[in-house]
């Protein structure tokens, strides 16, 4: 009898998670330009805390995880950069935080 694999659950669940869109009014990524998330592995989040201790990792986070709706990423180390001097860091800190999925709607986003 063969053995069951009781890991094949949680892996199925995880491999159908929905792409999250997330909306930016203020940085006008709205429609067809909204940020596109997928899912975080545990992989990725510790990647992302490994020796991170400032709020750079909130930038780390919008460049590791916004893509397009076609998979294609929205920002790169240079973005990183003028995001640090140029981007306010209350929206920052809001995008991060839907991005990691700490609050429950993007509707949020649009109060501001």
């Amino acid at each position: 009898m063969p053995k069951k694999d009781y890991l094949q659950g949680a892996v199925s669940h995880f491999k159908h998670q929905e792409v999250k869109i997330i909306e930016v009014e203020e940085w006008g990524l709205i429609g067809e330009d909204a940020i596109c998330v997928k899912p975080f592995t545990l992989l990725e989040k510790s990647e992302l805390f490994k020796d991170n201790n400032d709020l750079t990792v909130l930038i780390d986070i919008i460049v590791k995880k916004a893509e397009t709706k076609d998979g294609e990423k929205m920002f790169d180390l240079e973005s990183k950069i003028k995001m640090k001097k140029f981007v306010d860091p209350d929206i920052i800190g809001r995008v991060a935080s839907l991005i990691m999925g700490n609050q429950s709607s993007t509707s949020d986003l649009k109060k501001n």
